[in-house]
């Protein structure tokens, strides 16, 4: 490396520094080249030494970083510093000390969790990846910034080394696009196979065949760890990188080395199963790293003491999970004794569920599935007992019941269903719920299992940094003692819906609304008395919306599942489990949550794939049966498809084009489609929606009568862009649907303006205006027109016409009509007027129906050129005064 030092005395005006972690990879090293790119004019300062490879790496290739030394820092004046790599202080050495004494602006561009001492950022730069450098490019293709050829190696190195050449369980797609992106500018492969992708040297060998005579294996809650302990007889560069082959050539899902190297002992702990964070695991002791890799470096401590600490910690993540608890979802729907066999198979279907137990005074007596519901149906004993029918006994284990256990409860009986007794009342493992941990355990023990198999279990994602810095502070509080109340409660609170889309996405966030298992009207009120304000409960449909004296509103939930009677019909609801709540919403991009609960704050359940559709930009529905449900959601779909730019997905569309066909759209009622309506048409861009709605065969069950085609979103363009202008010169005032709906009632041919707001359940103005649409905008665009048609005339119109009619006519009407109409509404309707009821008084007109024609018939006179301003007063007293009146 060639360095660029600094010279005594030299820095005058504030520095721009630019730093990393100490021991710095190659992550670190790719990601400083590229924030340089960001940050023209920073200097770099590495607060001590690299690691093995970086150091090989630097001293074979000339590379050109502008440095500055640590000394020479101690005499700068920092004026701004950004951190890579690392979000911890004490990771900074004494560079970290300088800063923090400068008291400069700080910037942190990592991938990392944040840690107890994390750095206090004005702005960070994250995302959930598996390389910094990956952070790195994403901001570099924002600000479409071109990386020269060795900048673009630099980084493609960080993120073959922090993804293990893209194979490391946390890869995500994005790191791996990323290095596609690097590739196209030049970046170097052949600096990945001679620093990364490299072969073991003999010192290495000599530290592998030490770590697998050292190692021990354990079995912690089904997961395989195998911790090894080696005294090296002499310093091995690289230790990190031998336990990265250790683990890849014997297999190992979690491996930890302890190398004792007085007075240090050193950890490096690898993992590749999701139930064990690597990061995590050694953050207790001081150590860094992510959910894949991690080292630390202690002092004063036995590698024997260690060692069982570390087990500790891995059985209190994973242990629970080998539990009967841990594998139950905390509720249970149970079917009445008292039901008949035909009511018993209503509540099975409206719950969307194939089993389920039957209750008789508090008791679990047996178990009725669908399929036993229908023969009895079908051999006419749907009016008997459901006890009739049932099969007698329960399958139940304790809530601290190993997972062997459950198995064996599962195969002797051959249950659907399991039954858990927990603290907070039952709790059920369904066969899929096995079915899941077990696949978990072998991944865990490291059996060659289809990965593609993951997709049955809920996505976790952590997402607690960009949750912390998306909410505002009191918002933030809030939330975190909703997840405590909860917790203290027996039960989870979670962020869902809206709110966790609009923080994956970096938009600012709107409704805030929390789900609990458990009783949400309670945690509401609970949530009133710590910070003050007011609930308003709902019982009917177990919510309640509160307003906290600190301005912060949010609505609370009991977790809760939904029916329908009838298709299109309003549903009906009934307390539940997450997943059934989540189940229940309308696209997967919306059905996901964050949990509240203090030891998973900031975890994301994504059971139904929505991060990966955000991902995709796309809008899917989460069942078949959605659109016949509730029709709505088609409306929603094209609302959420035009405001966030995704599209529907094709599976989606055909839902969409199967509920047109079943004629589901006739059922809902006209208050539901207005209000959907009124909130597509309110949105930001309502042409291209009326299209998308046209597309999906939506538009004309809508909009009977209307015609879709290029004539009619040309017109409609006219509106939208007359609308702006109308909104901007505040000549109309009102929301913007109306105008778009009588625009589109202009077009419904003789009578159609009538149907339509009857369709939609129009009241008032607003069902006049388009029920009448047609006729008032002719009669409005004749006057415009006509020839012997005077000012005086157009303002009479403009004046008599509703608001939004007037939209529509300008965007109608020609260019020389348009101007007019333009003239009428922000300059002739807003002259002052030229005489008033009160000078006419003073002048001794009485007041009467004469003072008032002559002050209307004296406006028009001087709109009109008749009577000039000067002459007004004159004007209306002369034709006050004539017989009759100015009648």
């Amino acid at each position: 490396m060639r360095r660029r030092p600094g010279r005594p005395g030299q820095y005058t005006d504030r520095v721009k520094v630019i730093t990393t972690h100490l021991g710095a990879d190659f992550d670190a090293l790719g990601a400083v080249a590229g924030v340089l790119l960001l940050e023209p004019g920073a200097r770099v300062v590495f607060p001590g030494s690299q690691e093995a490879a970086v150091r090989r790496f630097l001293a074979a290739e000339a590379i050109e970083l502008p440095e500055v030394r640590v000394r020479e820092l101690r005499r700068a004046r920092i004026g701004e510093a950004t951190v890579v790599d690392c979000s911890s202080w004490r990771r900074l050495g004494e560079v970290g000390e300088l800063i923090a004494a400068a008291g400069c602006p700080v910037r942190v561009v990592d991938h990392h969790p944040e840690g107890a001492d994390a750095i206090v950022a004005a702005e960070v730069l994250t995302a959930p990846v598996a390389a910094t450098c990956t952070v790195v490019v994403g901001e570099l293709q924002r600000r479409s910034i071109a990386p020269d050829p060795v900048t673009a190696s630099l980084l493609l190195l960080g993120i073959y080394e922090d993804t293990g050449g893209l194979t490391y369980l946390d890869t995500t797609a994005a790191d791996a696009a990323a290095a596609a992106w690097l590739l196209g500018f030049g970046a170097r492969l052949e600096w990945v196979r001679r620093y990364v992708l490299r072969p073991l040297e003999p010192a290495q060998l000599q530290l592998l065949n030490q770590f697998v005579e050292g190692a021990a294996e354990h079995q912690v809650g089904g997961v395989r760890v195998v911790i090894t302990v080696v005294r090296p007889s002499e310093q091995v560069e690289e230790a990190a990188y031998v336990i990265h082959r250790y683990a890849e050539i014997f297999d190992l899902p979690v491996v930890i080395a302890l190398l004792e190297a007085p007075p240090q002992l050193i950890v490096i702990a690898r993992s590749s199963i999701p139930g064990v964070d690597a990061g995590r695991l050694l953050a207790p002791l001081g150590g860094g790293g992510h959910a894949t890799a991690a080292a630390a470096r202690l002092r004063g401590r036995s590698a024997v003491e260690v060692a069982e600490q570390l087990l500790g910690e891995i059985a209190a993540s994973v242990g629970s999970g080998a539990t009967a608890a841990a594998l139950a979802t905390p509720y249970l729907h149970t079917c009445p004794a008292a039901l008949t066999a035909a009511e018993a198979k209503e509540r099975l279907v409206r719950l969307r569920i194939n089993a389920m137990p039957v209750e008789d005074g508090g008791r679990l007596v047996g178990t009725v599935t669908r399929q036993v519901l229908d023969s009895a149906a079908a051999g006419g004993l749907g009016d008997r007992p459901v006890t009739t029918v049932m099969r007698p006994g329960v399958p139940q284990v304790t809530a601290d019941a190993p997972l062997e256990e459950v198995q064996r409860a599962f195969m002797e009986g051959q249950a659907r269903f399991v039954v858990v007794a927990l603290a907070s009342g039952w709790g059920i493992i369904t066969r899929m719920d096995l079915f899941r941990r077990l696949y978990e355990r072998q991944l865990a023990e490291g059996a060659r299992v289809d990965r593609r198999l993951a997709g049955t279990r809920p996505v976790v994602h952590d997402v607690g940094r960009r949750l912390r810095r998306a909410l505002p502070p009191p918002l933030l509080e809030v939330l975190e003692a909703a997840g405590e109340l909860a917790h203290a409660a027996g039960g989870r609170a979670f962020l869902v819906g809206g709110a966790v889309r609009d923080v994956l996405l970096g938009r600012a966030l709107e409704d805030i609304d929390v789900v609990v298992e458990g009783n949400g009207v309670e945690l509401a009120e609970r949530l009133v008395e710590r910070f003050g304000g007011r609930s308003h409960p709902h019982e009917p449909f177990l919510t309640a919306a509160v307003h906290f004296s600190s301005g912060v509103r949010l609505d609370v939930a009991t977790a809760r599942t939904e029916f329908y009677r009838s298709p299109a019909a309003l549903p009906e609801v009934e307390t539940s489990a997450m997943r059934q709540d989540l189940y229940r919403r309308d696209f997967t991009i919306n059905a996901m949550a964050i949990d509240l609960t203090p030891a998973r704050f900031g975890d994301l359940l994504d059971f139904f794939g929505g991060r990966r559709d955000l991902e995709r930009r796309q809008l899917r529905v989460l069942h078949s049966l959605s659109f016949l449900d509730d029709p709505t959601r088609a409306i929603r779909a094209v609302r959420f498809a035009t405001r966030l730019g995704f599209e529907i997905a094709a599976e989606t569309r055909h839902l969409v084009r199967v509920a047109v066909l079943e004629g589901v759209f006739a059922r809902l009622s006209g208050e539901r489609l207005r209000d959907e309506i009124a909130e597509l048409l309110d949105e930001g861009h309502p042409v291209e929606a009326l299209a998308e709605l046209a597309g999906l065969g939506v538009f004309p069950v809508v909009f009977p009568g209307v015609v879709w085609g290029v004539a009619l979103r040309g017109f409609l363009h006219e509106v939208e862009s007359v609308l702006a202008w109308s909104q901007l010169e505040e000549v109309y005032r009102g929301p913007r649907w109306p105008v778009y709906v009588a625009a589109l009632a202009t077009r419904a041919g003789e009578g159609g303006g009538r149907e339509l707001a009857r369709r939609l359940a129009l009241t008032g103005k607003v069902a006049a205006a388009v029920a009448l649409a047609r006729s008032r905008t002719e009669q409005l665009l004749a006057v415009a027109c006509g020839k012997g048609s005077a000012p005086s005339d157009v303002v009479a119109a403009v004046e008599r016409a509703d608001p939004a009619l007037v939209v529509v006519t300008m965007a109608a009407a020609g260019a020389p009509e348009r101007r007019l109409l333009r003239r009428a509404l922000t300059v002739w309707t807003r002259m002052p007027a030229p005489v008033t009821g009160a000078q006419l008084r003073a002048a001794g007109v009485k007041p009467g129906p004469a003072l008032g024609a002559a002050v209307r018939q004296t406006r028009a006179a001087v709109l009109d050129g008749k009577v000039t301003p000067a002459a007004a007063l004159a004007h209306a007293v002369k034709l006050a005064a004539e017989p009759g009146g100015a009648a």
